[in-house]
């Protein structure tokens, strides 16, 4: 995309609090459901064996077999929800990182702008304190991984390429009160907050995610 004009271009910052509701919102929509759907299956696994039980109490492979299923489910939903704790206390260390947005009329482009620690500038220069992560993304909607938050670091002086999403069947674009979410399909999700835009690009974006 680097030989196009961008339709539109923002800096933009993503609060940890935005982000917490995105990731939420985003365990809701694609890793609930195969949970659910997991819980179901095993539930009714579990209920042929206590339908067993019930008729031979002395069966123990049918116990050990309905405690599984209750375990297997229970280590699901736990996981789940506890990496949406890890997430969070992760995305302390880059929460003051400012992204750059170019939208062009067939993708996006972002890329981690420097964004200095409040904490440090007092005794660096802010050209000197760069971001060296990308946007944070999410895994597989499997529900229970989180796709390498961190990236391996580029060389020392090396830039962070951008990240180049292209529309097509490969991506979808939800849109909550707040923000924007674009997802690439089984790799990664982005957010992209409202906050930061005036209301016609907004609409702008609203018009060219297809949302309109």
């Amino acid at each position: 995309m680097a030989n196009k004009t961008p339709l539109l271009e923002r800096s933009y910052h993503i609060p940890l609090a935005m982000f917490d509701d995105a990731f939420r919102n985003f365990q809701k929509k694609y890793v609930y459901p195969q949970n659910l759907l997991l819980t179901a299956v095993l539930l009714a696994v579990a209920g042929v064996y206590v339908h067993a039980v019930v008729k031979d109490n002395t069966q123990t492979l049918a116990y050990i077999l309905i405690l599984s299923c209750i375990a297997i489910i229970l280590v699901r939903w736990y996981r789940t929800f506890k990496l949406r704790r890890s997430v969070h206390e992760a995305l302390k260390e880059i929460e003051q990182d400012t992204y750059a947005l170019s939208v062009f009329e067939d993708g996006l482009e972002i890329r981690t702008e420097d964004a200095p620690n409040p904490s440090e500038e007092e005794t660096a220069p802010a050209e000197e304190v760069s971001a060296e992560v990308e946007p944070a993304s999410a895994e597989k909607p499997d529900g229970n991984g989180f796709q390498q938050l961190f990236p391996d670091e580029p060389a020392e002086n090396e830039p962070i390429p951008p990240t180049e999403i292209r529309f097509g069947n490969g991506v979808k674009t939800h849109e909550y009160p707040d923000y924007f979410m674009v997802y690439l399909v089984r790799q990664n999700f982005y957010v992209i907050p409202k906050k930061d835009f005036s209301e016609d690009e907004n609409a702008q974006l609203r018009k060219i995610f297809g949302l309109v």
